[in-house]
């Protein structure tokens, strides 16, 4: 009896110590939960895309003339700014200004008619009372007095249109636009309809660029102002800030890009077209690398690892240095958003 019971004693304490052992293997294998303040977050690893556009004017017409005549003077060449009258060429105006003097002229005779008319009008009426004159005879001056009323405003529109043509003979500009092209000479004839030259407003200057999806996505994550980067020539690089002037609806299936204008905000002290500027966009980087905090990478015979939240170890690909003491990492099972924690 003693032996069984010293057998069964023996047996549980080989038991025990196997118990005791196994729970210490699987404690070397995971790591208990880390304490608050030591678990990073793995963040995407970014890269920079750079995008070259050009500057334009922000809007560009065709100058037509509306109306035929000699050309008397051409006010402004390539380059010039408008004036506040905004004018640009003036065509003669001198069978406009007879064709006026003429419409006064019946203006004023008709005027003098409608008076005479007036009168007889009165005068008639009193003799119809008396019936010393004929109701047809009355009847007839009162027609005669409303036409000659009828012609008068006849008249005053097509002063109204003459007026209007005169004044399309000065060929203007809206104030503050840049002359892009000038295609008139002074003493030119100028038919209807013909191009005279061309111009643009340049106080606010676009930057068109042709983006992909995923850049255009980016470009919507700015909040604020939108930085652009103007190289100079043998100067120093200026920084400029824009905004979102325009975005085409449509979609271009042969490049696959959205057309986006930006419009630049800052003053420069030359407004032109055909400066370069660029812009960076920060984009994901395709590989799907992440970036962790350097102090949560453990190196180990030239291999990589991070210890998750939970104590599990993965293997990460090692891919270079990152911002901030950062590293740019990859693994299989590695994304945004995970959580690590810090080496001891």
């Amino acid at each position: 009896m003693k032996t069984t019971a010293l057998g069964k004693i023996i047996v549980f304490s080989v038991a025990i110590i196997t118990v005791l052992q196994s729970i210490e293997a699987v404690g070397s294998e995971i790591v208990p939960p880390s304490a608050q303040g030591d678990v990073v977050v793995a963040k995407p690893a970014m890269r920079r895309v750079r995008l070259t556009g050009y500057t334009r004017a922000r809007y560009v017409m065709d100058i037509v003339s509306e109306e035929a005549g000699r050309c008397a003077k051409v006010t402004a060449d390539v380059g010039d700014q408008i004036g506040k009258n905004g004018l640009f060429a003036v065509l003669d105006t001198i069978f406009i200004d007879l064709a006026l003097k003429k419409n006064r002229v019946d203006q004023a005779r008709l005027t003098n008619m409608i008076a005479f008319h007036a009168k007889e009008v009165g005068r008639f009426e009193k003799l119809v009372e008396r019936e010393t004159a004929a109701q047809s005879r009355l009847d007839e001056i009162q027609n005669k007095l409303d036409q000659a009323e009828f012609q008068i405003k006849t008249l005053k529109v097509q002063e109204n249109e003459l007026n209007e043509r005169r004044s399309r003979h000065h060929i203007k500009v809206p104030q503050g636009w840049s002359i892009i092209q000038r295609d008139v000479e002074p003493s030119e004839w100028v038919s209807v309809g013909k191009h005279l030259g061309k111009a643009g407003d340049f106080r606010t200057l676009l930057v068109p660029f042709a983006l992909s999806p995923e850049e255009y996505r980016a470009l919507k994550k700015i909040k604020g102002p939108i930085e652009l980067l103007l190289p100079g020539e043998g100067q120093n690089t200026i920084s400029l800030k824009a905004s979102v002037a325009r975005i085409s609806p449509a979609f271009d299936p042969e490049t696959r890009k959205i057309n986006v204008e930006l419009a630049v905000t800052d003053t420069l002290s030359e407004n032109r077209g055909g400066l370069r500027a660029e812009l960076t966009l920060e984009m994901p980087d395709p590989s799907g690398a992440v970036l962790i905090p350097a102090a949560a990478v453990a190196e180990r015979y030239e291999e990589f690892w991070l210890t998750r939240a939970n104590g599990e170890k993965i293997r990460v690909l090692f891919l270079g240095d990152g911002p901030d003491n950062t590293y740019r990492v990859r693994a299989s099972k590695l994304n945004p958003g995970d959580k690590f924690r810090v080496k001891p």
